[in-house]
């Protein structure tokens, strides 16, 4: 099997455009309500049908062309295309290309001559790839796939427009196919030009200032978090990543995930001032909401951090006592009781010229009261009954808002939901009683 190439094989140079002629031509509907339904049962914000290319020559032509991009790098001997999405630009790529092309059937034909699955002759060990608009999570593509294995077909990759990144990584694994997927967009590179362009919305300044609710996307991958991440676009939440930017890099993530919100980047930075500097510095590509550093490492180092950010809008959050340390952990490495030791780390900080804290919703009254004004940001939130997990000093939305947190950091409650979004505004309106 040949080996595809690692990157999508359009230029991202190349988005403003394709998407523009895409939504010319008809061939994207988008919904801010997240109401156009999928083929799989769900609803989705954006959706591209490639089938409706019929309805425009020009739009066959400009389709029939993109995909001619992947199959003169691959020179395969055989196309394969799956109808009915690409069937309408199957027979001009084939022109354009000068490659003969499969038909494979969803369902065969009954009471046909010819074989009822495929149209088309191929020949044993030719080398082919498999065409399609999109790829969600990949169950519609291993019909296609089991064929070519039973045709002796040197099957080089799956070639789609459209990455929607739902799943197909492990799906096909799990139901034994070993094929490559070559995207020359994902559904992300899509939505972000479409916001960028104006087609869909950002979120509203009103929703941004009515929830107080950051999530927690921590120890979870890029395309874990997309589907999630998109959901919460128009409710105002902002989204903490602290893993991921060292996983993606913090000049990569930064503007590709602020296309969904506000960013917290919990860097929890610990080290001498200009080591911090320098760090804070990576963040100047695209400023975030916020960055966290730890009140420990001293008021200089707090100092060279807000001076590297300065002009920005970014907020330098000082942590003060990480919520899984407990009175005896606190005592060990403090030798103060956790509250004691908040206390001085927020005096530190403030003196600095922090913005803001980070502490458990324990001592956010006794911050709230002395430093008003600053932003109160406390993790181990979760509502009433719910698993504590590995958090010590935890509390309720309702009662830290009660006693002065500005902001509150919520995680696996809600990304361990059915539904991440209806769970949020569950907490919101039923107990924070505020409705986005």
């Amino acid at each position: 099997m040949k080996k595809v190439p690692f990157t999508p094989w359009l230029f991202p140079e190349e988005h403003t455009e394709i998407v523009r002629a895409l939504l010319q031509y008809g061939l994207i509907k988008i919904s801010d309500k997240r109401d156009l339904p999928l083929k799989s049962g769900g609803k989705t914000d954006v959706y591209i049908n490639l089938r409706d290319a019929r309805n425009n020559p020009e739009a066959i032509k400009f389709i029939s062309d993109l995909f001619a991009i992947p199959l003169q790098r691959l020179k395969p001997q055989r196309f394969i295309e799956i109808p009915d999405s690409v069937s309408a630009f199957a027979g001009p790529l084939s022109i354009n290309t000068g490659i003969p092309y499969l038909t494979i059937r969803g369902e065969a034909k009954e009471g046909r001559v010819a074989d009822a699955k495929m149209i088309g002759t191929p020949k044993p060990f030719e080398t082919v790839c498999i065409i399609d608009d999109v790829i969600t999570d990949g169950a519609s593509k291993v019909a296609a796939y089991q064929l070519c294995k039973q045709l002796n077909l040197d099957l080089q990759t799956l070639v789609v427009l459209v990455d929607r990144q739902q799943g197909w990584k492990k799906y096909l694994p799990k139901h034994g196919c070993e094929m490559p997927v070559w995207p020359g967009m994902t559904l992300h590179d899509v939505r972000k030009q479409l916001i960028l362009q104006g087609f869909m919305q950002r979120c509203s300044k009103e929703a941004e200032e009515k929830n107080p609710i950051i999530v927690a996307f921590d120890g979870r991958s890029w395309e874990d978090i997309l589907p999630i991440a998109d959901q919460l676009r128009t409710t105002g939440a902002i989204l903490k990543v602290n893993d991921l930017l060292f996983a993606k890099g913090i000049e990569s993530l930064l503007p590709e995930l602020s296309i969904y919100g506000r960013v917290m980047a919990d860097l929890k930075a610990h080290d001498i001032p200009n080591t911090v500097a320098n760090t804070c510095r990576r963040l100047l590509a695209c400023p975030p909401w916020a960055v966290t550093v730890h009140a420990s490492g001293g008021g200089e180092m707090i100092k060279a951090a807000i001076k590297e950010l300065e002009g920005t809008e970014t907020k330098v959050l000082a942590i003060t006592v990480l919520t899984s340390i407990d009175e005896k952990t606190s005592e060990e490495i403090f030798t103060r009781r956790p509250f004691d030791q908040v206390l001085k780390l927020a005096e530190i900080a403030d003196r600095a010229g922090a913005h803001g804290f980070v502490c458990s919703p324990e001592e956010v009254s006794a911050l709230a009261e002395k430093y008003p004004g600053k932003e109160f940001v406390t993790p181990g939130i979760r509502s009433e009954g719910e698993d504590k997990q590995d958090q010590n000093r935890t509390g309720t939305p309702a009662g830290a808002r009660a006693n002065g947190a500005t902001k509150l950091v919520m995680g696996r409650q809600l990304l361990g939901a059915s539904d991440p979004v209806a769970e949020m505004n569950r907490v919101l309106k039923e107990e924070l009683n505020i409705t986005i």
